[in-house]
């Protein structure tokens, strides 16, 4: 579907060499008082306005986390921020978009408590990342998270009724690094209900943003994504050692594209210009003659 993306060898090497030195200097608890404390984690409102949306959905809100890079520089304990936050929001819904690790599942795993809290009122959807797939022990993780409530879509959708309104969610696994990755088999079961079953929005998930497009062709009202974390580090040339940043808000016609800034971080506990953040979205009414 979308070409694989890697970074060189030289690239690797550097960065674990990087994540070492930082490691032994005290790079996690740095990371946590300068980006996770309180006061310090971002939190961003998106609007996203839809045309004839039901009156059930007015006001239904979507909490969408990215990026948590559990790991070096993020475990057990860190999460008191984000999960502050959540408490404040009350979200209808939780989004997840995946690398919730660093070099495996075990990274994760610690947290499994606190990720348990950090759920919607109605539900809570996850999809996985590129580094959630390293030694191919994802798996592990869904069964650890389900008991809590969590729904991972992997290529899959599922119908969330809201009053005698529904809300479409589906997700890929991720663009690079799943071994299938099929948008049209995430979708078609919402667009293939029957009439009165059809969701009156259509909410997609998936990691890497390059994916929105096909989405947006398949009816997706709103894209959700992470990966590119922003570029971590705004600044000449070294903004561009990590993935594409297409933006935070990219509209596609009538689809918005909404990328998550996330929470973790890879390589160094450091971010230069872009804070780590919780997003929050809500749906309002379109005005009389907006087709949005």
């Amino acid at each position: 579907m979308i070409a694989p993306r890697r970074f060189s060898r030289l690239r690797i090497a550097a960065f674990a060499a990087i994540e070492r030195l930082a490691v032994l200097l005290g790079g996690r608890a740095l990371y946590r008082r300068r980006h996770l404390g309180r006061g310090r984690l971002h939190v961003r409102e998106e609007w996203v306005e839809v045309a004839d949306l039901p009156e059930d959905l007015e006001g239904f809100s979507i909490v969408h986390l990215s990026d948590l890079h559990a790991g070096p520089f993020l475990g057990r304990g860190d999460l008191a921020g984000v999960r502050s936050v959540l408490e404040g929001l009350e979200p209808d819904v939780v989004c997840w978009t995946g690398d919730f690790v660093v070099h495996g599942i075990h990274n994760v795993m610690p947290l499994q408590e606190e990720l348990a809290s950090l759920v919607g009122a109605r539900a809570t959807y996850a999809v996985f990342g590129n580094h959630d797939y390293l030694h191919r022990e994802e798996g592990r993780f869904v069964e650890a998270m389900e008991p809590a409530g969590w729904r991972f879509l992997r290529n899959t959708s599922e119908l969330l009724e809201v009053g005698s309104a529904r809300v479409g969610f589906c997700g890929i696994e991720d663009p690079e690094e799943g071994k299938v990755v099929d948008v049209e088999g995430a979708v078609s079961g919402l667009r293939a209900a029957a009439e009165g079953e059809r969701p009156a929005v259509i909410v997609a998930l998936s990691h890497g943003p390059r994916a929105a497009p096909e989405f947006a062709a398949r009816g997706a009202r709103v894209v959700l994504s992470g990966h590119s974390h922003g570029t971590q580090v705004d600044l000449p040339l070294l903004r561009d050692l990590g993935p594409s940043h297409p933006g935070l808000r990219v509209e596609l016609g009538g689809t918005t594209l909404v990328v998550s800034r996330g929470i973790g971080v890879i390589g160094a506990p450091l971010r230069v210009g872009v804070p780590a953040e919780v997003v929050v979205l809500r749906f309002r009414s379109a005005p009389a003659g907006d087709q949005g």
